[in-house]
């Protein structure tokens, strides 16, 4: 093992402790013993974040950055670490910066690896800020190189933006410079599907399926989205049962299920599966409004109970009201 992979393991070692000063240490001094590298500079960068120190993260990388102004992977870092810590604009900024520097047509020496367990990072609030770190540090990375890793980066980044809009052209870019991505295509989907433009969402699910035909958020995607446009429901309830066998008990396509089989007509159907979501997550107030719309179809006879239920199930969430709105439904199910 060399002096280099010896620090950093003892970096990694210390900050699973929580020994955050000796592990910044450490990946200080595999900078020293290998400068044109980047593992050092990330290790000291995620000693920080482990202990939710985004502003003195980004701070050394600024100062780094400044000392090493042609190193464009310092400001890959720069904009990954800005988007973890909720900084979208900066992290835009430093991903923009670096894709002007690219040549489009050549393929990007730009290659930062960023440890997530799958292609793409979730930039929600890091509920244990130690083990996102050593993900980082320790998992085998699949973002892509180059321009298209920049790109979906960005796609990101709009997403937890709530900017649907440029987050599909993102991700429109992703899949240009990856075609026929299972994965790319399904991501773009979602964005178009969050973004309003259901038409080209079911386009980009139904190619995914062709490469990806046990994708079960895919299926449960499409299949909701087809029977609430006006689509085929007898192929929306096959792409539903399909996701079903795959995830079973899963309640998002139990929920999509008993959604397709109402508007197919198949009442009790609609109204048991409704039900044991309700059962299953009191809280969820998608499931109670389904369940409302269900008994109201079933036409149940009208007595002050059903009427008190419905209006239960159709009123905003209240801390503590499960208890209610579960007492008010038994005598229902029985």
């Amino acid at each position: 093992m060399s002096a280099a992979d010896s620090e950093f393991v003892s970096g990694v070692g210390n900050l699973k402790l929580m020994k955050f000063a000796e592990a910044e240490a450490a990946f200080r001094r595999v900078v020293e013993i290998e400068p044109g590298e980047l593992r050092g500079y990330v290790g000291v960068v995620q000693s920080f974040m482990a202990q939710k120190k985004a502003d003195e993260a980004i701070a050394y990388l600024s100062a780094e950055s400044a000392k090493q102004p042609l190193r464009m992977d310092l400001h890959v870092v720069t904009g990954d670490t800005a988007a973890r810590a909720g900084q979208y604009d900066l992290a835009l900024k430093e991903f923009r910066m670096v894709l002007a520097q690219l040549d489009p047509k050549a393929e990007s020496p730009i290659e930062v690896a960023r440890g997530a367990p799958g292609a793409t990072l979730n930039l929600a609030p890091d509920p244990n800020p130690v083990a996102e770190s050593l993900r980082i540090l320790t998992l085998k990375d699949l973002t892509p190189k180059g321009a298209a890793g920049l790109h979906l980066r960005m796609a990101e980044v709009y997403r937890a933006k709530q900017d649907h809009v440029s987050a599909v052209s993102e991700w429109q870019k992703v899949s240009e410079a990856l075609p026929k991505t299972a994965w790319v295509l399904a991501n773009l989907g979602m964005e178009q599907d969050s973004g309003g433009k259901r038409a080209e969402a079911i386009k980009s699910y139904r190619e995914t399926l062709e490469l990806m035909p046990g994708n079960a958020l895919v299926l449960n995607n499409i299949a909701f989205l087809i029977s609430d446009t006006g689509g085929d429901l007898q192929e929306a309830q096959r792409f539903a049962h399909r996701a079903a066998s795959l995830a079973p008990g899963n309640v998002e396509i139990m929920d999509t299920e008993g959604w397709i089989a109402l508007k197919l007509g198949y009442v009790d159907d609609a109204m048991g599966t409704f039900a044991r979501l309700v059962l299953r997550q009191p809280a969820r107030v998608e499931f109670r409004k389904h369940l409302a719309l269900a008994l109201v179809e079933k036409k149940v006879p009208r007595t002050p109970e059903f009427d008190e239920l419905i209006k239960a199930l159709n009123a905003p969430k209240a801390d503590g009201d499960e208890t209610k709105v579960l007492g008010l439904l038994k005598p229902f199910l029985q």
